[in-house]
């Protein structure tokens, strides 16, 4: 092998190395920064509520938080207690819950999408 051949091998094994760690620094980086739902708060994210259950005081406000790209609903098993009809992107919606007991929820949207506030 040649100089200038060692020279490309070379450069190209530091480029693709490079690459690489650009490459796995990227998707820990996004997965680190993406935000967490705090106390008394739920995010709509990846076509699912997060968290699925949340246990609270009575009296105690829930958020919904849409951080999908696509709209959502925050809506009472029962269809009397709560409803928020469609949420879009960045959208939200609260509830006040005053009774105790459990309270079941889905997204009239994506069936797939269920969750549980529990008041205690």
């Amino acid at each position: 092998m040649t100089k200038s051949e060692i020279a490309i091998s070379k450069f190209i094994f530091s480029s693709a190395l490079i690459l690489l760690v650009l490459v796995s620094g990227a998707g820990c980086k996004k997965s680190k920064d993406e935000p967490k739902p705090g106390p008394n708060e739920v995010f709509m994210q990846n076509t699912a509520f997060n968290p699925s259950s949340i246990t609270v005081a009575l009296n105690t406000t829930i958020t919904w938080t849409n951080k999908d790209g696509t709209a959502h609903t925050v809506t009472s098993n029962d269809g009397t207690s709560f409803s928020s009809g469609n949420i879009g992107n960045g959208g939200t919606f609260t509830h006040k819950f005053t009774a105790t007991g459990s309270f079941p929820y889905h997204c009239t949207i994506h069936s797939g999408m269920t969750g549980t506030v529990i008041v205690n």
